[in-house]
């Protein structure tokens, strides 16, 4: 688990988050993001920055039975870098690890590098918009790539396309935070000063994957100003600041503006297409600490076999643990049911 400082400073954990190694460079300059690059065999790892992209890579191949953090001594720096495309702002690889697309403040364009043969693209936008992004997701396929832009609205651009071309699916309102769901066909996001979250999907009969022109609508799921769980729990929420999805897309976790706590809730999915969000439970903070606490930034991933965790990185610097062993939507309403 890679984890970013507000002193630039990137820790990497092993899977017990105990002793974590500080990456840092004085190239590595006002970080916004970092991401693992997929089948890398050397820790490989990209960041975002002031400069462009920090590319870090252990010059010893990793070994499986070795503990982590005995392997990071050796890391070697490449900054990718293009000129206007400084301060990168996201970042995200493709599903094997050869390209890597980013945007950055000020320029209205999406950078595809190709880190192993030198070679860097510009994906032109819609010439229309000079604005920059602040958001890229691929979906879980890695078909499409959902571009949110820092002004407002959002574009779909489809990577089986030749011609690379950006398509509008949401108009006028600023998103601040996006995620696809597994089945890769609907995602979900919130916009800024809104409580709301909403789900944008393709027309069904229409499909995105098979005809370029298929209409996207956009759908209201639920109101998260005020939740109460399945356990009759009630708090006022706000506004979504990240959600973040489970890897089996049973369960969706949210952070919300100037609250203290993590929303956990069971995503139904239709057949239809249609997505209901079940809250099933506030998740606070398990170790107490002086002063304000909030949580900053979460993630799931795979703990062993069929057991995710939730992920959750709190502003004192404090890294909670949430296991998770549903495995299907009727299980985790039958669990949180009996709480």
């Amino acid at each position: 688990m890679a984890l970013l400082t507000n002193d630039d400073v990137v820790l990497i954990f092993n899977k017990n988050c105990d002793c974590p190694t500080k990456i840092q460079s004085l190239k590595q300059k006002d970080t916004t993001c970092v991401a693992f690059r997929p089948w890398s065999q050397t820790c490989e790892f990209a960041v975002g920055c002031a400069d462009g992209i920090c590319l870090w890579w252990d010059s010893r191949r990793l070994n499986a039975n070795s503990n982590i953090r005995h392997m990071m001594g050796t890391h070697q720096l490449q900054v990718l870098e293009d000129k206007g495309h400084n301060y990168v702002t996201t970042m995200q690889w493709n599903e094997d690890g050869t390209i890597l697309v980013t945007a950055a403040l000020g320029s209205s364009h999406i950078m595809l590098w190709k880190p192993d043969c030198q070679q860097k693209m510009r994906l032109i936008s819609n010439p229309e918009s000079l604005g920059s992004f602040s958001l890229l997701r691929f979906s879980p396929d890695f078909q499409e790539l959902f571009c949110a832009s820092c002004h407002a609205g959002a574009s779909l651009c489809q990577l089986n396309s030749s011609d690379w071309k950006l398509k509008q699916i949401i108009g006028q309102q600023r998103i601040q935070t996006a995620v696809w769901t597994t089945c890769g066909s609907i995602l979900l996001f919130g916009c800024y000063g809104s409580t709301r979250v909403y789900s944008c999907s393709s027309d069904g009969e229409d499909s995105v994957f098979l005809r370029p022109q298929s209409q996207w609508r956009v759908q209201l799921i639920m109101d998260l100003q005020s939740v109460t769980t399945l356990a009759g729990q009630q708090r006022c929420c706000g506004e979504p600041q990240c959600l973040a999805m489970d890897p089996l897309g049973i369960f969706m976790a949210s952070i919300f503006k100037e609250q203290s706590f993590v929303l956990l809730s069971i995503l139904n999915t239709s057949r239809w297409g249609t997505v209901k969000l079940l809250p099933v439970e506030f998740i606070d903070c398990d170790m107490y600490m002086d002063g304000d606490q909030y949580p900053a930034y979460l993630a799931f991933g795979v703990l062993e076999g069929e057991i995710r965790m939730l992920m959750i990185a709190w502003n004192s610097g404090y890294i909670q643990r949430y296991d998770i062993r549903a495995r299907c939507f009727k299980e985790a309403k039958w669990a949180f049911s009996k709480i």
